[in-house]
């Protein structure tokens, strides 16, 4: 097991070896080709081997052994606009992140071992964040603004059916995190979570439940979210934030599916996040799959509110939401994108061998109004508004044995 492990943490290294600009705050919308193609939607409809991402407990509805190799070409958009802070006479500018294209890996295997259990493993990107804005003049963006937060995840999803219809699943959680902010260096952490779920199936509906549990990092040497948010005392732990999501699938006609998820992510409650002053972000996905006997094509929207904070009404000695709360937030971890369109398909080679497909769009804005004084000492009153537009392609092979 631990030669296991440590082949596929330098496997995800390989292929992640760049920042993920997430899209639900700091995470994916989804993380398999399926799911990316119906909109991040998976917690209630079994897509083969990947489902071990999504809901441990559909792995149960395996019919013998699959493993899916994929990953996601992901190419962000990032600006910050806003006014030279340093003179109130000139225009507002627009400022482009350089920090670009990403790959994120997506591998999971399922294995039906007979009527009553299943397990698997699963090998992902779970997200991350990265802005680099070394190249953009201090007077609209904080001097050297850049940052650069790549997680991956290793589980073993296991599945237990105790009745017809009826699965029970369950997965340890092992995360590698890497961090770097302003040139201090890169720092690294691993980290331990879990992941519980449930799953439901009669008369072509499927209920899912999945609880994902906070994962806590210690970036010691690189973060300090009081320090940056101007709060006493010092914290370095960085939470992958704790998710509970829920969903309905119903297949219809043989050939037609429909999905649709909700999910809670506990920024407010996370450990960093919390100091910035961010929200729950509430998440809802539908999808829609058509599938023939060799081919299936899928669509799906997603959408979740940023969970960044945008309204400076005092400090946190008050008890209210500061200005380096707001312009932290916007500037180094902008997760404002809020609309995702997607769509995607399959092709199967044979009866064994399959292709998966998927596109997504995503799109979205967040500003906030600066009070004088704030940038510096003197500085103007002004906007400054965080944009991150994306796309992605996710593509995934399947081997049914």
């Amino acid at each position: 097991m631990t030669k296991t492990i440590k082949l596929a943490l330098a496997a995800s290294m390989v292929l992640g070896a760049t920042s993920a600009f997430a899209t639900n705050g700091t995470a994916l919308i989804g993380y398999g080709a399926k799911s990316r193609a119906m909109g991040g939607t998976g917690v209630a409809q079994f897509q083969g081997a990947e489902s071990g991402f999504n809901n441990p407990a559909l792995i149960g509805y395996a019919k013998g052994t699959e493993v899916s190799i994929g990953g996601t070409y992901f190419s962000p958009d990032v600006s910050f606009e806003g006014p030279d802070f340093t003179s109130p006479t000139l225009a507002n500018t627009t400022e482009s992140s350089t920090a670009n294209a990403s790959m994120i890996p997506a591998v999971s295997t399922a294995d039906k071992v007979n009527d009553n259990f299943a397990w698997g493993l699963a090998l992902y990107g779970v997200g991350g964040m990265g802005v680099d804005y070394r190249e953009s003049p201090a007077t609209t963006v904080p001097s050297g603004a850049n940052d650069n937060l790549m997680l991956m995840r290793f589980s073993v999803p296991l599945a237990w059916m105790p009745v017809d219809g009826l699965s029970l699943g369950f997965s340890p959680i092992i995360e590698y995190g890497a961090l770097s902010m302003g040139g201090t260096g890169v720092t690294t952490d691993i980290a331990y979570g879990a992941e519980v779920g449930a799953a439901y199936q009669i008369a072509g509906v499927t209920i899912g439940l999945d609880y994902k549990s906070a994962v806590t990092h210690d970036f010691k040497n690189t973060f300090d979210s009081l320090a940056m948010t101007g709060q006493p005392g010092s914290n370095t732990k960085l939470d992958t934030p704790q998710t509970i999501a829920a969903g309905v699938s119903y297949n219809f006609l043989k050939n037609h599916t429909v999905a649709v998820d909700y999910k809670n992510i506990a920024y407010s409650s996370a450990k960093g996040f919390e100091d910035f002053a961010w929200d729950d972000q509430n998440v809802f996905a539908l999808g829609y799959e058509f599938a023939a006997d060799a081919w299936a094509v899928r669509v799906g929207y997603n959408h979740g509110a940023s969970p960044l904070p945008t309204d400076i009404d005092g400090t946190f000695a008050d008890g209210g939401v500061s200005a380096n709360q707001v312009i932290g937030s916007l500037a180094m971890f902008p997760a404002v994108t809020e609309n995702h369109y997607t769509v995607g398909g399959t092709y199967a080679f044979s009866e064994k061998v399959s292709l998966d497909g998927a596109f997504v769009y995503g799109t979205g804005s967040a500003s906030a109004d600066i009070p004088a004084n704030t940038w510096m000492p003197g500085s103007p009153a002004g906007e400054i508004t965080a944009n991150n537009d994306q796309i992605s392609l996710t593509a995934a092979l399947n081997y049914n044995f």
